[in-house]
């Protein structure tokens, strides 16, 4: 048992921020590959990788991935905007402080052991950190590069329904939505989690900076970053995480249009990302009708709901669409 309490001032409640990072999905995605009970998500994903990678000797990435309950926090660096481009998160790395780069695999040592990499980023970091750039940039172009637009769109989508929560349902609900154990108490947020096997309390304080909120498709569990290096995060799972491999089908599930018609199997997959009743007829070249008429049945079914915007009203999958969607995929 995991036991992380927060302090936050109205200050940080008023200054969430949200961004996310290819580096960070590419870490968190070689940490699913090695951890069976991790890859059930995400398997066609994972055998593709395995087949990719097979036969490729990548050292470095490899002994910095797998550190037991740990990332170095220079490979996780909060993004206090959303970053696209793998290149500029190595340009990054190349810039990183020593200091930080020794603070964070001292810590690495702490938690994984002696390792001959880990003492090569003691001794020679900037040299150590070229090699690992190497292997994440071979890496990146053999697993991930190729689905980082339909990734992109999951992690827009879950940055765009979380905006609107904000501005509708408030701070408390946001958060109390990113993991069933984290809550908003007055003025400390509390995470209750099972990650670790021994119990461990830890309690951190913010100082008004606010806070980011990353959402990830290889976060397989909310992770937090308050160091005084970065600016802090919480990251977690992305809304629609089950969904993304979808996006990168050509040709639409026939089965799904079995099941709920045609028209209505369209309308669910395009509310992958939270859609209003026009651009969704707009989209689909159907009538403001038609569309409002999908929309209705799916949401009698417990599908989709709405959510209101100023005058607007943006529909979205709830955790059962999400269900049924991943189905076919």
């Amino acid at each position: 048992m995991v036991v992380i309490t927060i302090d936050v001032t109205p200050t940080d409640l008023a200054n969430i921020r949200f961004g996310y990072t290819p580096l960070m999905e590419l870490m968190s995605s070689y940490r699913v590959l090695h951890r069976p009970e991790k890859r059930s998500m995400y398997y066609r994903w994972a055998e593709e990788a395995d087949n990719a990678i097979h036969g490729i000797d990548l050292p470095y990435l490899h002994a910095m991935s797998t550190v037991p309950f740990y990332i170095p926090d220079f490979l996780t660096a909060t993004p206090t905007t959303t970053i696209t481009d793998i290149e500029v998160e190595l340009q990054r790395l190349r810039e990183v402080p020593l200091e930080v780069i020794r603070k964070n695999v001292t810590y690495a040592l702490q938690m994984a052991g002696e390792s001959e990499i880990l003492r090569h980023f003691m001794v020679y970091p900037r040299e150590a950190m070229e090699c690992l750039i190497d292997d994440i940039r071979i890496y990146w172009q053999r697993t991930l590069a190729h689905h980082w637009s339909h990734m992109m769109s999951v992690l827009d989508g879950d940055v765009l329904y979380r905006a609107r929560s904000l501005a509708l349902d408030g701070t408390k609900a946001v958060f109390e939505s990113l993991h069933p154990e984290l809550q908003l108490v007055k003025d400390q947020l509390i995470y209750t989690g099972s990650e670790k096997p021994d119990t461990i309390k830890k309690n951190y304080s913010l100082d008004g900076t606010g806070v980011q909120l990353v959402p990830g498709v290889f976060v397989c569990n909310l992770t937090w970053q308050i160091e005084p290096e970065w600016h802090p995060m919480l990251s977690y799972q992305a809304r629609g995480t089950g969904l993304w491999w979808m996006e990168n089908k050509d040709v639409p599930d026939e089965s799904l249009e079995i099941a709920l018609g045609a028209g209505r199997a369209r309308v669910l997959r395009m509310l992958s990302t939270p859609a209003s009743t026009g651009e969704i007829a707009y989209t689909l070249e159907i009538t403001a009708g038609a569309a409002s008429q999908h929309l209705s049945r799916l949401q009698q079914a417990g599908l989709t709901e709405p959510r209101r915007s100023g005058k607007r009203v943006y529909y979205h999958l709830t955790r059962r669409g999400e269900k049924l969607l991943a189905l076919f995929v």
